[in-house]
């Protein structure tokens, strides 16, 4: 049985399960939910373990298989049968890692300014110096540096109040949560095969700012789904969001769509 508190939008007959992404949690997509259709769709968003409402909740192991478990198991006390299930960065890491299992409760997969590789050895030895960091200097500090990274610079010398809060937000989650976060995303498995061997189709929305994820690696990336939709969000970089809501909306309810008749 799954703890994880998840927040239901929309009463339609396709169920859309949106996975939030790191140092992030379900009202991230908060500006988005208004613009998206709520009547043919519901969009179910959760909180991962370790973050908002679950920051106290644990992982059932520490990798990507127990926050996809989490997710399997909320789906499957809810009798919510078959899903389309999206992830943002991280999320989307969980959703790769729950097609690897449970391809069959699956309508479809996007993942959002996300991908499908491991990390690099240098990713790696990066990840480890963030746990080093958080360990010596504690929760807040370290989303103060995070936290600007997943924007480019411009929108964060734009929009300081939003940057600030969600500095604010995420200083509320836990050392202990992050750091699990951190290592299952530096031990994540490579998921090329997983993608290749679906038999459901595989959305991609990248940013074409994207400090993180390079437009290369993201087309390179969709080529290897035997179904899949591309989008490309023009004024975004990784956190297409917040970055543009009114773009990012129709380009998640067009791949929605486009994935829920295949």
């Amino acid at each position: 049985m799954s703890s994880i508190p998840v927040v239901k939008y929309g009463s339609g007959p396709i169920s859309v399960v949106l996975l939030h992404g790191f140092c992030e949690d379900r009202r991230i997509f908060e500006n988005v939910m208004p613009l998206l259709d709520q009547k043919n769709f519901t969009w179910y968003l959760p909180d991962l373990p370790g973050f908002g409402d679950a920051v106290n909740l644990g992982l059932l192991e520490l990798s990507m298989t127990g926050y996809a478990d989490q997710v399997r198991d909320w789906i499957l006390d809810n009798n919510k049968g078959s899903v389309i299930l999206a992830g943002h960065s991280m999320g989307g890491y969980v959703a790769l890692e729950f097609a690897s299992h449970y391809a069959q409760q699956l309508k479809g997969v996007v993942l959002i300014h996300s991908q499908m590789r491991p990390d690099s050895a240098e990713k790696k030895k990066g990840r480890d110096e963030q746990v080093k960091f958080l360990k010596k200097h504690g929760i807040s500090k370290y989303v103060k540096k995070v936290i600007p990274s997943l924007y480019t610079p411009e929108f964060c010398d734009a929009n300081p109040d939003l940057i600030r809060l969600w500095i604010q937000r995420a200083s509320l989650y836990n050392d202990t949560g992050i750091s699990l976060a951190i290592q299952s995303m530096r031990d994540r498995k490579d998921h090329t095969k997983t993608v290749q061997d679906l038999t459901i189709p595989v959305g991609f929305i990248a940013g074409a700012k994207d400090p993180l994820i390079p437009i290369e690696s993201s087309l390179e990336e969709s080529h290897l789904a035997s179904v899949t939709s591309f989008h490309l969000l023009d004024n975004a970089g990784h956190m297409g969001m917040v970055e543009d809501p009114e773009e990012f909306a129709q380009v998640l309810q067009a791949t929605v769509e486009q994935l829920s008749v295949k």
